[in-house]
């Protein structure tokens, strides 16, 4: 039997860079409503992620765990100057696009909502993940569009997830997307690096 695992991470402090797309104050109203519904309906021991913290990863730069034989702090100030530079370039080449979350879904470490991914979100994540290295690691993008609406405080069964469907589908623009440093997991405390503009202007030339 697959079986939740405990976030360890939840709620301490860390140090990690990420390229995200935030929901607008509407969408994450909507969000709120599917929490709600979710916990609501849910026997499952629930940890909710604030509404202020709600986000899609584009793809993580730095870690939240350590993966590097330096601390984080000093992996982005070897590099954080050059890939913010490369991020933000092939942001502006990318055109803005629409994420259409459809289902929602349990897995062993959280229960999100999910999308099919954007082509544009596709080809950002690869460029960016081709573009990157350091110490032989490359940035490995989440497989999917989603965004985490609960991770677990206890090890028991992975939940069957019930939730009111009139909340879904539920669709979202992307013009901007959000360079950021997180500072509390899970986007608890973060401070914003820039807000670069998807753009798309190697489709215009």
């Amino acid at each position: 039997m697959i079986r939740t695992k405990v976030d360890t991470l939840w709620f301490k402090r860390c140090c990690a860079f990420h390229l995200q797309f935030l929901p607008d104050r509407e969408a994450l109203s909507k969000l709120c409503v599917l929490q709600d519904s979710i916990e609501r309906d849910s026997a499952a021991s629930l940890s909710r992620v604030p509404a202020t913290s709600l986000h899609m990863t584009v793809v993580t730069l730095v870690n939240a765990a350590a993966q590097f034989g330096i601390p984080n702090e000093e992996v982005w100030k070897r590099n954080g100057e050059q890939w913010t530079e490369i991020v933000e370039r092939l942001i502006d080449e990318t055109p803005p696009f629409d994420v259409h979350f459809h289902e929602v879904a349990a897995s062993e470490a959280a229960i999100f909502v999910k999308a099919e991914e954007p082509a544009e979100l596709h080809r950002l994540r690869s460029a960016i993940s081709q573009a990157i290295c350091f110490e032989q690691w490359r940035p490995t993008p989440p497989r999917i569009a989603h965004i985490t609406l609960f991770r677990f405080f206890a090890q028991e069964p992975v939940p069957a997830v019930s939730f009111d469907a009139g909340c879904l589908p539920m669709g979202m623009r992307a013009g901007s997307l959000t360079l950021l440093e997180e500072h509390v997991y899970p986007n608890v405390d973060i401070n914003i690096l820039s807000e670069p503009v998807l753009r798309g202007k190697s489709a215009e030339c």
